[in-house]
């Protein structure tokens, strides 16, 4: 723009000089070597002007004779460049499609034509990673370190390939030099984090998160709450031997992320001892509203030493009135049973009995069953629905299951990575083996995922919805009976006494004649196979 402007200046110039000789004629003499030119001061001016021009075009024409060569030669570079760029474009397509002979091909095309361009070194690397060539692969990273420009990529590929090949001390030092390098290179920053949190080097992960802090890699929340899990850890490690310690490693953590559990229960605990219960309880609420869990209900039920249950109860009821939810219904659920209000477990866990429930809502109500009734048939039905329902929550992460918080994730060595929620169930999740003994059910634990229950050879109840249907199409009238005084298992229209030897096998049983092991199995609301089977008058969640 600049040239544009002073061009038109120096033509604007020219102009205004050549009217101001025109308005102004004159003559010139000019006598040089025996000769006299005798002309007008405007014809010598253009002939000057002519001159000057024709002896610029012979000038440019010269230099662009000159310059042929070069130009010539910089074609000729230019279109071996791009032939270069397009072996390096193709080598890394290939690359990314998984092509180890085209990569290979273009890895070598672009190395004779590019040389030592940081990009061809590159391709030549990966390509050699494709195949499995370790040695080739370490040798051009190796290179790559040696120059300033490409010191961090030849780290990060030399990284790569040792955790690639199990050398996990080569590759914490080789993610240590390039966080030296740059401290705001996130992979580089992560990898340090994560040796050095499988390590459990608790004073180095606080050095290096404050500076993913400094370099803001991460902001202040996530730093907190980093922060809070190491002091948490360092807690756990206290709590046996130093509890006091623990209870003020914990408050601290609590403070930095108050939705941390295990921190609010280590705190709650210590000031529980300490005999300050305003504080253990504001600790334990304040959790609770950001994050329900049953060791939460259960510190802050046994806060005080001694009480009873019905107090225990009056407890948790007012946690649970502060944030509801499944976690604040089990938690009561839990209390009432301990105190033998029957009725208020069942009123508490009844919004979440129905359709597919947890397996600790379906132990919980077996508890109830047995507990208010005695009807150990009822209570087996629900152990049965147990087996079947959906996992209960458990502290996860990276696919690990643990039933305890665990600071570090074994498998990516993430700091914080498990959450207390719902494991996800694989495709080919193996169904738990069944039990060769009814009774075996009752001694489980209720909700674990090993509960063990054989079903009977031809079901008729449904145990999924506890509805039971007649065996034909007709209608068969229900009525009630009186309460019976024999055990609930027992079926009016079965043996009397329990078969002692295995039921027999389908093909060999009559079927006009009940099977035992239907009979057995059969529970204590369900009519069989004859139609005019009494049933008790239940109302059943």
């Amino acid at each position: 723009m600049i040239s544009l402007l002073i061009r038109f200046l120096l033509v604007v110039a020219l102009a205004i000089l050549f009217a101001w000789l025109a308005d102004r004629p004159g003559d010139l003499t000019l006598r040089w070597l025996g000769y006299e030119i005798q002309t007008s001061l405007m014809a010598a001016a253009i002939t000057v002007a002519l001159i000057g021009l024709i002896a610029w075009l012979v000038w440019s024409v010269l230099l662009w004779l000159l310059d042929r060569p070069g130009a010539f030669g910089s074609w000729f570079r230019s279109r071996r460049q791009k032939k270069g760029n397009e072996a390096l474009s193709a080598g890394l397509i290939a690359v990314a499609a998984g092509d180890r002979e085209a990569a290979q091909s273009h890895a070598r095309t672009a190395a004779s034509i590019l040389g030592n361009d940081p990009m061809a070194r590159l391709l030549d690397a990966q390509a050699a990673q494709l195949r499995g060539d370790s040695a080739r692969v370490r040798e051009l990273f190796d290179e790559m370190t040696q120059h300033a420009e490409t010191r961090l990529l030849g780290l990060r590929g030399l990284h790569t390939e040792a955790v690639r090949q199990q050398d996990m001390a080569r590759a914490r030092d080789l993610a240590e030099q390039a966080a030296r390098i740059n401290p705001k290179l996130q992979w580089a920053s992560q990898a340090v984090l994560s040796y050095q949190s499988a390590s459990e080097d608790w004073p180095a992960i606080n050095r290096t998160i404050d500076q993913q802090k400094q370099a803001r890699l991460i902001d202040k929340r996530e730093a907190n709450a980093k922060h809070a899990v190491v002091l948490t850890a360092q807690a756990l490690e206290h709590v046996s031997g130093n509890p006091a310690k623990a209870g003020v490693l914990a408050l601290e953590a609590h403070r930095l992320e108050p939705s941390l559990v295990p921190a609010a229960v280590i705190a709650a605990r210590a000031q529980s001892d300490s005999g300050n219960f305003r504080r253990a309880s504001k600790i334990i609420e304040k959790t609770w509203a950001l994050s329900p869990h049953p060791d939460l209900a259960d510190v802050y039920a046994h806060l005080r030493a001694g009480d009873s249950a019905e107090d225990r109860l009056k407890r948790v009821a007012s946690l649970v009135r502060k944030s509801g939810g499944i976690e604040g219904a089990v938690a009561l659920a839990t209390a009432a049973i301990e105190a033998h209000e029957w009725e208020q477990a069942r009123k508490a866990l009844e919004p979440y009995a129905h359709d597919r429930p947890q397996a600790r809502i379906c132990g919980l109500m077996a508890e109830i069953e047995e507990g208010e009734f005695g009807d150990r048939g009822r209570a087996r039905e629900w152990l049965a629905r147990a087996v079947r329902a959906p996992r209960d929550p458990a502290w996860t992460a990276d696919g690990l299951i643990s039933r305890v918080w665990i600071p570090v994730s074994p498998v990516s060595g993430e700091l914080g990575a498990f959450r207390w929620r719902v494991p996800v169930e694989g495709i080919a999740h193996a169904e738990p083996e069944p039990a060769e003994d009814i009774e075996s059910a009752e001694e489980s634990i209720p909700g674990d995922d090993a509960v063990p229950v054989t079903p009977a050879a031809d079901p008729i109840d449904d145990v999924e919805t506890g509805e039971t249907e007649p065996a034909d199409s007709e209608v068969v009238d229900e009525f009630s009976v009186p309460e019976q005084t024999a055990e609930p298992d027992t079926v009016e229209d079965g043996p009397d006494e329990e078969p002692a030897a295995p039921p027999p096998a389908p093909e060999t049983t009559p079927a006009n004649e009940p099977d035992d092991a239907e009979v057995r199995l059969r529970q204590p609301d369900d009519p069989g196979p004859d139609a005019q089977s009494n049933k008790a008058d239940k109302t059943w969640l």
